[in-house]
């Protein structure tokens, strides 16, 4: 192709047509600059398209991540509410409320109203995206939704800590008063801990123990709604993703 044009040239120069070898010579420069065009048009088309299918993965994946977040949290709302139920039970028990439950089972509930299970969930797909600048792909409006997402979940975890160190210092105070020993009898209870049935009821009936049963219901409360909204974020993301 490039000889047959050169010979065309060529003989327009010979034959003194420099006129028309001039219209030829625009023309052909025209028709390569198209040619060019063409060449970029199919390459961003094909890399639109390769665009276009990385950010449906990246889409799946992440639909895929939440929806394995939103499990464990729901399972985790589960465990939160029955923690805050029982420490309702014990509460209510402290501000005089006449209960039928046996003394075992309301010790029981004063050990299981604090959360103790960990708390992990699995961000490595969001985080490699974001590492690698794959979010780009991405409109605004799902971006903002993750970024939510991202923000509520943050915050959850650093009330979370707060709460964890607050709530310790509660839980031990509530084991040594419970007459569930691991040890069996092989480490003695101090007579200040080892509490009979009437002792440990008079115990929880205290206005100081309530004060610190309030505060102990109160987080588990405000930890069950923190979960909902994350449930709701969760729920939001995905609706916006898919």
């Amino acid at each position: 192709m490039i000889k047959f044009f050169r010979k065309i040239r060529q003989k327009l120069l010979s034959e003194n047509k420099f006129s028309k070898y001039l219209i030829y010579a625009i023309g052909e420069i025209v028709l390569v600059v198209i040619g060019i065009l063409i060449a970029l048009w199919l390459n961003n088309l094909n890399q639109a398209k390769a665009n276009e299918q990385e950010r449906r993965n990246i889409k799946k994946e992440l639909i895929a991540e939440l929806s394995e977040n939103k499990i464990f949290f729901k399972n985790y709302k589960a465990y939160a509410e029955q923690c805050r139920n029982k420490a309702m039970e014990i509460l209510n028990i402290s501000a005089g409320n006449n209960t039928e439950l046996p003394i075992d089972t309301i010790r029981k509930y004063a050990i299981e109203m604090m959360p103790i299970k960990s708390f992990s969930i699995d961000g490595s797909r969001r985080a490699s995206a974001k590492s690698a600048g794959l979010l780009k792909l991405l409109n605004s409006k799902e971006n903002n939704a993750i970024a939510k997402y991202d923000t509520t979940l943050e915050e959850y975890k650093e009330a979370r800590k707060i709460n964890t160190i607050w709530k310790q210092e509660n839980r031990t105070l509530f084991l040594y008063l419970n007459s569930f020993d691991i040890s069996g009898d092989k480490v003695l209870k101090h007579p200040d801990y080892n509490l009979s049935e009437e002792g440990y009821i008079s115990f929880l009936k205290k206005k100081e123990t309530y004060v610190k049963l309030k505060d102990i219901y109160v987080s588990a409360e405000i930890d069950v709604r923190w979960l909902k909204e994350i449930i709701k974020d969760i729920d939001k993301t995905i609706e916006i993703l898919d």
